[in-house]
């Protein structure tokens, strides 16, 4: 059993960084772990049951416009420029899946090799 950390605490990116990807399968929320450049590094249980998207099609895709393009805007996608990122927001799903309402969380650091997409079902 692994010991979750909540979907908002300050020490989620670390804690991220230090899970395989079987951990991250058990989360009770969506995440999508990238490559700094954007492309799907890991793509979790959670966040399928969520988007529909299968990990087999996700993975090693450039995730704002082939695998989530309603994320590929100025709210979201424009956001990981930054060095550092950490912001919640709320946004409706739309791509391939029946529009479900969430709560994002946006996950970059400069300590980090990956950058998140966390999605929580509201």
């Amino acid at each position: 059993m692994i010991r979750l950390v909540d979907f908002s605490a300050p020490e989620l990116l670390a804690w991220l960084d230090t899970q395989t990807d079987e951990q991250l399968d058990e989360v009770p929320f969506g995440i999508v772990r990238m490559t700094l450049e954007g492309v799907v590094a890991g793509y979790y249980k959670s966040e399928s049951h969520i988007t529909g998207v299968s990990k087999e099609y996700a993975i090693g895709k450039y995730y704002f416009t082939q695998v989530a393009p309603c994320a590929n805007n100025m709210m979201i996608a424009a956001k990981y420029a930054q060095p550092e990122l950490d912001e919640e927001l709320d946004y409706m799903l739309t791509y391939v899946c029946d529009p479900v309402k969430v709560r994002l969380r946006l996950l970059k650091s400069t300590f980090s090799k990956y950058q998140y997409f966390l999605v929580n079902i509201q």
